[in-house]
């Protein structure tokens, strides 16, 4: 199974999850797949001495995890092997950005209409971030224009990936770094536009603040796409915090939003 039929997991083996950063590591205790995990690691230990050393914050959550399923007895190998299929699974995205990111750069969602992001302001000369740049979608559209683009990606095959994309289409405005949305490893004032897609939403007070904080002064902020077409709460959020929105339609995905906002 996988969540997202990007590509056939199916014959991964679970020690596949040893590719994984300590950055997404940190997101286990969200994935949802509890029961999973702890049989799963318990039975393959060098995974999960793996995780224990590899994202140490992780230690405490391991032993409840442990703890809460000691009951349950390890699973025959065939069982076993299906529930290593449903955690490799459950993690698609994250496995495909550490293993083959081409899978996730050729969906069709990803071929939107360049306008709906190169029409919201004018990029000629201007210094531009990408947050959680992933293969490159809004680099890519934004790179033939602006003067320089800073692509942040916090996944190193990611990063790999976008350089040598860059590299092979000849922009030699791009320089790829390594940084988060809640930790933009930019000085204060630093960008004139700030792009992102799909990344905005965990901790929205934060976020906002630390794109605020990178922008100059009439600087814009450009959340494309920035949401599910839906008027939830991240939605709410965004618009009581001063950003216009539209709609517009992703191939292969359906509507979904984009918001910006000229920084004060």
């Amino acid at each position: 199974m996988s969540l997202f039929g990007w590509k056939d997991l199916s014959n991964l083996p679970f020690c596949v999850l040893t590719l994984l950063e300590e950055v997404q590591l940190s997101w286990l205790p969200n994935h949802g797949w509890r029961r999973e995990l702890a049989i799963t690691l318990r039975a393959n230990p060098d995974v999960a001495w793996f995780i224990r050393h590899k994202c140490p914050s992780l230690e405490q959550w391991l032993d409840e995890l442990f703890d809460e399923f000691a009951h349950e007895p390890l699973p025959s190998p065939t069982e076993l092997r299906q529930l290593e299929q449903a955690v490799i699974g459950g993690m698609e995205d994250w496995i495909v950005y550490v293993t083959e990111p081409e899978a996730y750069d050729r969906q069709q969602f990803n071929r939107w209409d360049n306008q709906e992001l190169l029409g919201l302001t004018d990029f000629a000369g201007k210094v531009v971030l990408d947050i959680g740049a992933g293969t490159g979608s809004q680099t890519f559209r934004v790179a033939p224009h602006a003067k320089t683009v800073f692509a942040i990606e916090p996944i190193a095959n990611l990063r790999k990936f976008l350089r040598e994309r860059a590299q092979a289409l000849g922009h030699d405005n791009i320089y790829v770094v390594d940084g988060l949305l809640t930790r933009i490893p930019f000085p204060n004032g630093f960008a004139d536009i700030l792009v992102g897609g799909h990344v905005f939403g965990d901790e929205m007070p934060e976020e906002l603040a630390e794109m605020r904080r990178v922008v100059k002064p009439k600087g814009m902020i450009i959340l494309c796409p920035g949401n599910n077409d839906n008027d939830g709460p991240t939605h709410q959020w965004l618009v009581g915090e001063g950003f216009a929105w539209a709609r517009f339609l992703e191939p292969g995905a359906g509507w979904v939003r984009k918001y910006w906002m000229v920084k004060a």
